[in-house]
């Protein structure tokens, strides 16, 4: 008896020893198998960091991608914003996963689900609220229409007479952009020279919209100003609207040997700094489909001043809205919702703000001009003709001369080119267009017109000008 209860105590103390075993052989497997699973897990986060981490670098080099538009934009701040935040959420939830929170991703879930609720609800308001997106719903499938009677090209860009001709007489064009000679300029009078001709004054005016006239009744530009003060001269006006030095040195290049004009003037708007950024062709003129004319820069200018050609109308079109033409297909479905147009506009202001190599870029204006200048000038003393440059204030300048009208006079006195100084004799109220309208009126024109004709007559009278205290002779 005492044999069998020891036979059975030992087979008891063998089965609890084995039965302990597994528990401990189970125990260990379920903690290799968590482990293994963490390490997986920690494995996958790193994974997700270093993802983030070579979004947020790539992002950097998009400039480099096929086809891309040079400088920041809005996909490539988005994209190192997001891989900046993937990599940060990734080393969160592995330091949380780490310290033993298992309910990490329910919470997560939550905070997904509550978001894309906000969000929903945001649209929604934006959209009741009529806030507008930031890319247009249709763009055009058909190409934009070029204006007939604008051409430009190695000789500069001007007007074609006979479809300029044409658009008055339908009424499309009027008012002072119907006077125009057969070279394409606003003159009444053509291009030629005669051989009495050579024993008059002749003198060769250069520059964008104010040197054409624009806001001044017929007649009453500067330019027409200095011709009726002058009824023995010839005063040829080859001024094209929205044009820079490099429009006005094509000009020259083009009519000068016609002429051979004793002085050029260049009208020099502050504006011509930003027109010297792109090519003469720097705006794309066309008709709409009312048949009014439109006109959009078809350069893309980067913060550095690295120019690029828009490619194809649909960009075109999209900066006839204000905005830059997306860089891929998810920006412009972003560009079409209310909350993805306030990131964008965001993105834009902030870019602004900040200022992006703005510096750079004005650094690029100066240099820019700068080399047209020294063309114009050397061109003009090839042709034995006196360079004076009009300097012509903005509205701003009036109050306190900014740094593009400074830079301008520092950029003349380097070069040595004689300029004219109007700033001090102009009234904001008496010689100004109102409104946005950054032109003269026929006060203004008329004013600098006389005060330019005085010292033409100086000039003729003594050589140069001296003795006109209104021009800065470096």
């Amino acid at each position: 008896m005492a044999r069998a209860i020891a036979t059975a105590c030992a087979a008891t103390a063998r089965a609890v020893h084995w039965q302990q075993l597994f528990a401990s052989k189970l125990r260990a497997c379920t903690l290799a198998a968590a482990e293994r699973a963490s390490s997986r897990r920690q494995l996958g986060f790193r994974a997700l960091i270093a993802l983030g981490l070579i979004i947020a670098a790539a992002s950097l080099a998009f400039d480099l991608l096929p086809g891309s538009r040079p400088g920041f934009h809005s996909l490539q701040i988005a994209a190192l914003a997001g891989g900046l935040a993937l990599a940060l959420l990734a080393s969160l939830a592995r330091r949380w996963l780490g310290r033993g929170g298992g309910k990490l991703l329910p919470v997560l879930g939550k905070a997904l689900l509550l978001t894309l609720l906000t969000l929903a609800a945001l649209e929604l308001a934006l959209i009741a609220s009529g806030y507008p997106t930031y890319y247009p719903a249709e763009v055009p499938t058909d190409a934009l229409q070029p204006a007939p009677w604008w051409t430009c090209g190695e000789q500069g860009c001007h007007f074609i007479a006979e479809a300029m001709a044409a658009a008055c007489q339908a009424g499309s064009m009027q008012d002072r952009r119907c006077i125009v000679n057969q070279m394409g300029y606003h003159d009444r009078q053509e291009f030629a020279l005669s051989e009495g001709d050579r024993t008059r004054r002749r003198i060769l005016a250069l520059g964008d919209s104010f040197t054409f006239g624009l806001s001044a009744a017929i007649g009453a530009s500067y330019i027409e100003t200095i011709e009726a003060l002058m009824p023995a001269a010839l005063v040829w006006n080859t001024g094209i609207s929205s044009t820079g030095t490099n429009q006005a040195l094509a000009a020259f290049r083009r009519v000068a040997p016609i002429l051979q004009p004793q002085l050029t003037i260049y009208g020099f708007y502050t504006n011509d700094f930003e027109d010297n950024l792109s090519p003469v062709d720097g705006y794309f003129v066309g008709i709409d489909e009312d048949g009014d004319t439109f006109s959009v820069q078809q350069y893309h200018v980067d913060p550095w001043g690295n120019t690029t050609k828009l490619a194809g109308h649909t960009a075109l079109y999209y900066r006839l809205h204000g905005v830059e033409a997306p860089v891929n297909e998810f920006e412009r479905i972003a560009g079409l919702t209310r909350l993805g147009s306030l990131f964008l506009r965001s993105l834009e202001n902030a870019g602004k703000q900040l200022g992006f190599a703005q510096r750079s870029l004005f650094q690029r204006k100066i240099a820019l001009t700068r080399g047209y200048l020294t063309d114009l000038q050397a061109a003009a003393a090839a042709q034995d003709s006196a360079l004076l440059i009009m300097l012509i204030p903005s509205k701003a300048d009036l109050a306190a001369p900014g740094a593009q009208f400074n830079a301008a006079i520092a950029l003349f006195e380097s070069l040595a080119i004689p300029y004219f100084n109007p700033i001090d004799a102009l009234g904001l109220q008496r010689d100004y267009a109102g409104g946005e309208d950054v032109h003269w009126n026929s006060a203004g024109h008329q004013l600098v017109g006389r005060l330019l004709h005085a010292c033409i007559e100086l000039f003729y009278s003594h050589g140069d000008f001296a003795r006109c205290e209104r021009v800065v002779s470096p």
